[in-house]
């Protein structure tokens, strides 16, 4: 190899290493454009209404003990024994925790009810949350064995409870402990196909909703199994299954938070209660 060959071969290498160099600089700083947009778009969420939440929480105190971890909250009901478990998925950047009004009516009402925190408050991020936050809790929920269990949720939280569902629906290790009965939808939709199984499904949708894709919730009902039943809040809208204030781009109310909200667990209560 002369020379000049051998200078040739060394100026190729270096310009390989610098259009590598180059490349790899570029593909860190993508990234990092894109979890620093992320955390930016999801450090903007909406927070749960302490006033609301202290109010419903005060009225029903004696009925309902709650207890929460790094995982979520637990509701128990305290004057009734428990009718069935309901695990509720929320909302797409909403605070978990704007939730537990509805929890703490569905529990007054003897459901216990469980509440599983999201990482940056998206349940996309932790579709297995119904196992996450019953870990630990063994015994507990072998004295739930007996009970129908209903995974529900609210908009995108409700998305990700059926992927939950669907890849869990034959898995004995979890079945085994939990007999889900059937799915509950608030605001929400499946993307998951249901339409062979024998599970129960209610949709619970608000008149005055401005948030929710129609067209997809409509396409969602090819996968609703055949004992599925669809309910209207009339004057509700997205925001008010929650307690966060009304989300951007939501319908204008024409009853109260705490209206939708007894209204909502008046249609879950009836769904769970006419399958026995």
């Amino acid at each position: 190899m002369t020379k000049e060959t051998e200078e040739k071969k060394s100026r190729t290498k270096r310009i390989l290493k610098k259009c590598l160099l180059g490349i790899a600089i570029f593909l860190v700083v993508i990234v990092i454009s894109v979890l620093v947009a992320f955390k930016i778009y999801t450090s903007n969420y909406y927070r749960a209404d302490s006033m609301i939440i202290s109010t419903i929480e005060n009225l029903l105190d004696d009925q309902v003990h709650s207890y929460s971890d790094k995982n979520g909250a637990v509701f128990l009901p305290q004057q009734t024994e428990a009718k069935a478990v309901i695990m509720f998925y929320p909302g797409g950047k909403v605070e978990y925790n704007a939730y537990a009004p509805l929890m703490y009516e569905l529990c007054s009402r003897g459901y216990i009810c469980l509440l599983p925190k999201m990482p940056e408050n998206l349940a996309l991020l932790r579709v297995n949350a119904a196992d996450i936050l019953t870990r630990g809790y063994d015994e507990d929920i072998r004295r739930a064995k007996e009970l129908d269990w209903y995974l529900a949720g609210h908009s995108l939280g409700g998305v990700a409870a059926s992927r939950y569902l669907k890849e869990n629906l034959d898995n004995t290790k979890v079945s085994g402990d939990r007999n889900y009965r059937g799915m509950i939808f608030c605001a929400s939709y499946t993307t998951e196909d249901f339409s062979d199984t024998d599970l129960r499904l209610l949709s619970i949708f608000a008149s005055n909703d401005g948030v929710i894709n129609k067209e997809d919730y409509e396409n969602s009902k090819k996968y609703w199994p055949a004992d599925s039943e669809e309910v209207i809040i009339d004057g509700g809208i997205h925001s008010y299954f929650g307690c966060y204030g009304i989300q951007s781009g939501d319908g204008i109310p024409t009853i109260t938070n705490e209206e939708q909200l007894a209204k909502t667990a008046d249609y879950i209560q009836s769904f769970i209660e006419t399958s026995n």
